[in-house]
């Protein structure tokens, strides 16, 4: 049966070791059956209603939780409990007997995910079943919820982030609320799973905007639908490239005819359905890292072997080693930094994979980190260059620059914001220098007026007025559904000081 378990924990860190040390008041997991059923499913709903009474009651923020793999403080809860949510994980195909008549989508592809199923496992799962997700990140580690609850922004040029995936969502804000929230534009069940999950229906578009980016702060989401598409492969190449205008313009636009005169690696007249480009002048000057994926259909003779690490291999910590020792010997960093890009960036020549196969299943390593901003595509040289002097004005860092593609992305608090946005990658090992980058390149971002927005989990300077500058009114219909949402005790008991500190909660109720 369905429970939660409480451990006395007195401190916690995220999984990069980015967020360490945070006092807590105790910690807690929430546990699926061994069977999986919609019975559990209801079962873990009440659970979670009855741990929500309970912070009511001693008035103790409550933060929901995945993977941790956000870098930035986003799971973090100081003072309050933390609710491990990974070992819920369930999926259930949805019957189209059980979809409502007027939806035009995929009605084959539905599925119902709870709360703590990881990208790899609901990929693991999809792909035997002739099924694929359209996009993900680049990594598979996080759960599904907790990339879409922080916008995690996919990695296909032509589809939006994570989030664009979800037709409707489980969403338990108060030990006496559960509630099925679709959007009333477009209806996708006919009521009974809701039923079944013991779930309200509410069809409301604004609700359902706030709840696809909800940072943890409007309850705890605790299942997800997600429209899956046909199962397809993906063609990878990667070259080292020069960086010349051809390749430059491809970059600022996308188009067919610049990504033509560019003469992307494997590309034979085909659009990249992945395209990402990893320019570093202060490690290879006048060249390009160009990672192309073509989709391809399935091939029914193609090997599912996906060979899954251990989550704590050998070398786990080395990262952190290296970031210490740069620390102590800056003038190593340009040599180990063009050490770690010429392994990570190695050349790909025809790789194919299904969608899940394609990128990274193993888990993050400690010692690493990484920020993120978007912008319309547009600015990518803009943004690039503020970024390069970034570097040049802190001196010697171990850090790198990509250049990864998404259109705009339903929620109010989604960070990819523009029709056809860039995601501009700072990734490096987590030392000073690495962040001193990081921060200044956002100074400089901001002084520069270019339009922009950071990633929710990656580590960020955002501040209540840049979060306001960025979202404008979007995010005032996301506070107002917050405040729809939730009674005055769960405006406080699912905020953070986090949250606090972007405007986006108040400890004072």
């Amino acid at each position: 049966m369905a429970r939660i378990l409480k451990f006395d924990d007195r401190t916690w860190h995220n999984w990069h070791f980015t967020e360490r040390d945070v006092p807590i008041a105790g910690r807690y997991e929430l546990h699926r059956a061994v069977t999986a059923s919609l019975a559990d499913m209801r079962a873990s709903a009440s659970a979670v209603q009855d741990l929500i009474g309970k912070a009511f009651t001693e008035r103790r923020r409550l933060r929901a939780h995945g993977a941790t793999w956000s870098f930035s403080a986003a799971p973090s809860v100081p003072g309050g409990w933390p609710l491990a949510t990974g070992y819920a994980n369930q999926l259930f195909a949805l019957p189209p007997s059980h979809v409502d008549p007027g939806f035009t989508g995929d009605r084959q592809g539905l599925v119902l995910c709870q709360t703590g199923i990881s990208v790899a496992e609901l990929n693991m799962w999809l792909e035997p079943r002739g099924r694929s997700l359209a996009t993900t990140g680049a990594s598979n580690g996080q759960t599904f919820v907790g990339a879409m609850s922080c916008s995690t922004h996919g990695s296909a040029i032509d589809h939006g982030a994570i989030q664009s995936q979800v037709r409707a969502i489980q969403l338990i804000p108060g030990p006496d609320r559960n509630l099925w929230i679709e959007p009333a534009s477009r209806p996708v069940t006919d009521g009974r799973l809701a039923a079944e999950l013991g779930a309200t229906v509410m069809r409301d578009d604004r609700l359902f905007a706030a709840a696809l980016v909800s940072l943890g702060a409007l309850g705890v989401v605790h299942a997800v639908l997600v429209e899956s598409v046909p199962r397809f492969l993906l063609e990878s190449h990667r070259k080292r490239l020069p960086a010349g205008p051809e390749l430059l313009n491809a970059m600022r636009s996308l188009a067919d005819a610049d990504f033509a005169a560019s003469d992307l690696p494997g590309a034979a007249g085909r659009r990249p359905y992945f395209f990402q480009s990893v320019i570093n002048d202060q490690i290879d000057k006048g060249f390009a890292y160009v990672t192309c994926g073509y989709r391809c259909d399935w091939d029914d003779g193609h090997d599912l072997d996906y060979s899954i690490q251990p989550k704590r291999s050998p070398g786990y910590n080395l990262a952190t080693v290296v970031a210490n020792l740069l620390d102590a010997a800056p003038g190593l960093t340009p040599i180990i930094t063009k050490a770690v890009l010429a392994d990570q960036l190695s050349p790909i020549n025809g790789r194919v994979g299904s969608w899940g196969q394609s990128f990274n299943f193993t888990t993050p390593r400690a010692g690493t980190a990484g920020a993120s901003v978007a912008t319309p595509v547009d600015f990518v040289h803009d943004v690039r260059a503020i970024f390069q002097a970034a570097l040049k004005k802190v001196g010697k860092a171990p850090v790198a620059f990509a250049c990864r593609y998404a259109r705009k992305s339903p929620g109010h608090l989604a960070f990819i914001r523009w029709p056809q946005s860039v995601i501009i990658d700072i990734d490096g090992l987590d030392n000073n220098a690495t962040r001193q980058v990081m921060a200044q390149a956002i100074v400089d971002l901001r002084a520069a007026g270019i339009p922009h927005a950071e990633h929710w989990g990656k580590l960020n300077q955002a501040t209540a007025t840049s979060v306001r500058d960025a979202y404008g009114d979007d995010l005032e219909r996301w506070l107002a559904a917050r405040v729809d949402l939730l009674d005055r005790e769960g405006e406080y008991v699912f905020g953070s000081d986090w949250l606090d500190r972007l405007g986006l909660s108040n400890r004072n109720f």
